[in-house]
């Protein structure tokens, strides 16, 4: 059966390696360079040469003034994973691969959403799409599918881009066939 207890924050940073700032952890065996920043016990360090093996801190490392609320942390990312859980049904899907990929896809949109709301907690309501942009001669403008719009659970999701995807994602699992199987009713 598949289950997305199944899925680890491992998981979601493969899937995402671009796309957050995730705590630069100090890792043993892996050369740094000369500006490369790591966190390391309560600290971030800063490589002072290239090639830096050593673990911090040593002279090979200068204290570096940063703030683990820049970066994305496992502990963010599994409560992301709660939060998808509550909307997500994995039996919808043919195979775990295709589960696992929109499942980290939604909880992709809840931490972005729980990243913007510990950014600005006071912002109120929802932002809306833009329909229209212009600066000069250029100009851009977007619209949201029909589909989307009509369904008020599903427009929820259109807030970030990673919501935009999942839609995407399970758009052909929305829809399905009933299949009929003749019974017979037994009385005795």
């Amino acid at each position: 059966m598949m289950s997305v207890d199944n899925i680890t924050v491992d998981d979601f940073k493969a899937l995402f390696t671009r796309g957050f700032p995730y705590v630069p952890f100090w890792q043993s065996g892996k050369s740094y360079f000369k500006g490369d920043i790591v966190y390391s016990g309560d600290n971030f360090y800063q490589s002072k040469i290239d090639a830096n093996t050593d673990e911090p801190p040593t002279s090979n490392w200068q204290l570096h003034n940063d703030n683990l609320f820049n970066y994305v942390s496992d502990e963010d990312i599994s409560k992301a994973f709660v939060e998808a859980k509550i909307n997500f049904n994995p039996q919808l899907f043919p195979n775990c691969e295709t589960m696992q990929l929109t499942f980290c896809y939604l909880a992709a949109h809840y931490l972005v959403i729980d990243l913007n709301n510990a950014q600005n907690p006071l912002a109120l309501g929802f932002m809306g799409f833009t329909q229209s942009k212009s600066v000069g001669s250029v100009s851009e403008s977007y619209g949201i599918p029909q589909w989307i719009m009509s369904n008020s659970k599903l427009s929820l999701y259109a807030q970030t881009g990673y919501g935009r995807k999942y839609l995407s994602l399970i758009q052909p699992y929305l829809t399905g066939n009933i299949i009929y199987t003749p019974g017979r009713i037994s009385f005795g």
